[in-house]
């Protein structure tokens, strides 16, 4: 009986003892794990802004020195010539109506209306009027055209942004007759117009730009010819800078 008794407690002694060492290896292996990091949150970061090009600032870029919307003025005088036939198929190239009229004096005068597509070239239509003098006849010319202001050394600055080259063509309407009894000696209706000149307009006052031009002005048909050169004055306005 006492055997069994003891035999019993030592089983129970046994138990508590196994069950302790479970606890204490538990509590060591959880001390062992290494602690976890707390969760960061995570921010997507802002879409980076498209690098900003340089190269094509110029497109935008306000005009300093001529731009717009833009209107021009010439005026100008020299001397010029009138040669040619009647509009008649049956008088064209024959020399009994052949007419010329001579060195006279010429004044010419034009205005157009465009814009500055550039601040080195400005583009633009109108129209304009001509006259040559000479004592025994008078040629008046009205003519329709298209204008062009090229500033080739623009990129030099200064005053040379204000040195151009100008162009103008389109057709004229040009007549000669006697001064005396009005009859038609040279009729150049639908003549082919040109002119050609270079300009300075470096005197400037608010959004004006004027000064002084040389230019050569033809017109020419089947039935006319009628070259000059001339010497003048224009203003140009423009609505930008």
């Amino acid at each position: 009986m006492r055997l069994g008794v003891a035999i019993s407690a030592v089983s129970v002694m046994l138990a508590i003892e196994g069950v302790a060492s479970a606890e204490e290896q538990a509590k060591v292996e959880t001390s062992s794990e290494p602690a976890r990091a707390p969760e960061e949150k995570t921010v997507a970061p802002a879409a980076a802004k498209p690098p900003r090009d340089d190269a094509k600032g110029w497109e935008t870029a306000p005009a300093e020195h001529r731009g717009g919307f833009a209107v021009g003025i010439m005026a100008s005088a020299g001397l010029g010539a009138s040669n040619g036939y009647p509009a008649d198929a049956k008088k064209i190239g024959r020399l009994a109506f052949y007419t010329e009229s001579g060195l006279g004096f010429m004044g010419a005068s034009g205005l157009w209306i465009g814009g500055a597509l550039a601040e080195w070239l400005t583009f633009g239509a109108g129209a304009g009027y001509t006259t040559i003098l000479n004592g025994d006849t008078v040629s008046p010319a009205p003519y329709v055209f298209f204008h062009t202001d090229l500033y080739p050394l623009f990129w030099l600055g200064g005053q040379w942004r204000n040195l151009g080259a100008m162009a103008d063509f389109g057709l004229g309407f040009p007549v000669t007759k006697n001064s005396d009894t009005d009859e038609t000696l040279i009729d150049g209706t639908g003549a082919s117009f040109v002119q050609a000149g270079v300009f300075w307009e470096g005197i400037e006052a608010w959004k004006l730009k004027m000064g002084p031009y040389v230019s050569t002005h033809y017109m020419w048909s089947d039935t006319i010819r009628r070259p000059s050169a001339l010497v003048g004055f224009r203003l140009s306005l423009y609505t930008a800078p």
